[in-house]
């Protein structure tokens, strides 16, 4: 193998697409795509343009909860986030769950959107472990043992005083 098609499968094979199609969504609507995740953490990657039509969508990644929450009417979980005629977002998803990417439009048109989804299992989205820098140990071990000390002295002259 060469070491470009190498390199390729290296990147890749964290990521997997969960979907890439085109979305019917009528105006003042909202449709959504089930993304059941039972391997977390993982980050959810989202791309969404407007092919046709003159309206804005605002898409979101919601849980169980917040899917149902919408069917009841209440768009709360849809939060603030501002319509748009193509966006991103990455979420990172610590809890399995079953989870929903939702479309809204905001226009008064319908619109056709076409929305990928995939999921990254590598770690490039998660916080990395981080180390204290040289000066900042030595402070955390000087004032650790100043109050160990110090707790070991007044102990000693409390024991001291009673046993008197």
């Amino acid at each position: 193998m060469s070491a470009a098609a190498l390199l390729v499968l290296w990147v890749a094979a964290g990521s997997q697409v969960l979907l890439d199609e085109v979305f019917h969504v009528p105006a003042g609507e909202w449709r959504y795509v089930p993304v059941i995740l039972k391997q977390p953490p993982v980050t959810v990657d989202c791309d969404f343009r407007v092919i046709s039509g003159n309206g804005a969508v605002r898409a979101v990644l919601v849980n169980r909860d917040g899917l149902d929450t919408l069917r009841g009417g209440d768009r709360e979980p849809l939060g603030s986030g501002a319509f748009a005629q193509q966006g991103q977002f990455g979420r990172l998803v610590n809890l399995p769950d079953e989870y929903a990417v939702v479309l809204e439009n905001g226009g008064r048109g319908q619109v056709d959107v076409r929305l990928r989804v995939s999921l990254d299992f590598s770690a490039r989205g998660r916080p990395r472990a981080q180390v204290l820098s040289p000066e900042r140990r030595f402070a955390v071990i000087v004032i650790s043992g100043t109050v160990f000390l110090g707790i070991v002295f007044y102990s000693a002259r409390k024991l001291l005083g009673v046993m008197r």
